[in-house]
């Protein structure tokens, strides 16, 4: 009698092969040419903002924007154990994680090369908005979560974490907000969700452009740019422009945000 592996299971003798899906790739617009969510091209999705979330440290916030979830935690100013030499100049550390489940494709337990991208994105964005000489040889650290990526996830990140800053009494010189946007052909769109980059990557098979920047509405200066995709340089100077629209409503929200915790403290004391 043959002998025969019992551990491994035999496919059939005949194989048929997959269908090919006809399915039609997911469109950018609906039937009235206008976004999924009834928004305009220039229009960000609501904004929900709330400061000590978390209580434990210095100073928290959390953001949720439409299905995108995000928490922020700063603990400092507190002394660099391992920066020996004197530093006229504190530091700012930050560290990007999505949640294991925050994406359709499941995340790791460590950072991988967007999140580590992600982190310094952060500390560059942040950096000319603090006052880094107040606190000389010691550092701030930033621990950002997204808890769900429903798109723009890198543009609420910032837009959190500066609200933690502030709420940590960490001087600034002014909040940071940050909007992302895609360019589509000749459509801008503000605030672009999951779908809509899967959207884009899919209609031609390239990654549409995307640009992601931080301002300080206050002096008109930007503290962090990030582009990815091809982009022509009027189509550069558009969606900065766009950009910066939306930054300066999200800044309204940052603000209001701040005043609300402060009443909120002056009132139980």
């Amino acid at each position: 009698m043959p002998q025969t592996d019992s551990r491994r299971i035999c496919g059939p003798e005949e194989s048929i092969p997959l269908p090919e899906s006809n399915a039609p790739k997911a469109s950018l617009l609906n039937e009235e040419q206008k976004r999924w969510d009834g928004r305009n091209f220039d229009t960000a999705r609501p904004i929900f903002m709330q400061c000590g979330t978390v209580t434990e440290a210095s100073g928290s916030a959390y953001l949720e924007m439409g299905q995108t979830k995000v928490i922020c935690s700063v603990y400092g100013p507190r002394e660099n154990v391992r920066r020996r030499d004197f530093h006229m100049k504190g530091q700012l550390t930050c560290e990007f994680k999505f949640a294991a489940y925050a994406c359709k494709r499941r995340r790791g337990y460590m950072q991988d090369a967007e999140e580590r991208e992600f982190s310094k994105v952060v500390v560059q964005s942040l950096a000319p908005a603090v006052c880094l000489e107040k606190f000389p040889k010691a550092k701030v650290d930033i621990f950002i979560i997204v808890l769900e990526d429903g798109g723009n996830a890198l543009a609420s990140a910032i837009s959190c974490a500066s609200v933690a800053l502030a709420d940590a009494a960490v001087e600034m010189y002014d909040l940071v907000p940050a909007m992302s946007v895609v360019c589509h052909d000749s459509i801008y769109l503000v605030d672009p969700t999951q779908r809509e980059d899967v959207s884009t990557a899919e209609s031609d098979g390239e990654v549409s452009p995307r640009l992601t920047l931080a301002i300080m509405p206050t002096s008109n200066e930007v503290t962090g740019l990030l582009q990815t995709g091809r982009m022509q340089a009027h189509q550069a100077v558009q969606a900065m422009k766009v950009a910066g629209e939306a930054c300066l409503r999200v800044h309204q929200v940052q603000r209001q945000c701040i005043l609300d915790r402060l009443s909120k403290s002056s009132s139980k004391s």
